[in-house]
């Protein structure tokens, strides 16, 4: 899981989209999580005194960090659940419950 903690506003095909940033681990500079239209997140027009292309703190918006996920993340959640599922499954059925 990931928790968008920057965002940035951009403009792509005359619609205003935003892209999720969660704070980058030390060997990074950026982790980018996803990009998604502003009106996803309610937002119809761009807020103001917000610049285009600049990466501001969600805090410093007055919104609390929220979780995201990249579809990758996803896949590695649902995948790790099934292999603990089965892996129990396998174990309690191997020592007799």
């Amino acid at each position: 899981m990931a928790y968008v903690h920057e965002i940035k506003f951009f403009q792509q095909g005359g619609n205003l989209r935003v892209a999720l940033f969660d704070k980058a681990p030390p060997f990074c500079n950026e982790f980018w999580i996803k990009n998604i239209s502003a009106s996803a997140l309610g937002i119809q027009r761009l807020p103001q005194n917000i610049e285009l292309e600049k990466k501001y703190s969600v805090t410093s918006l007055g919104i609390q960090p929220f979780e995201a996920t990249k579809p990758l993340f996803r896949f590695t959640d649902a995948s790790a659940k099934l292999a603990w599922e089965k892996g129990k499954a396998i174990f309690l059925k191997r020592i007799g419950f």
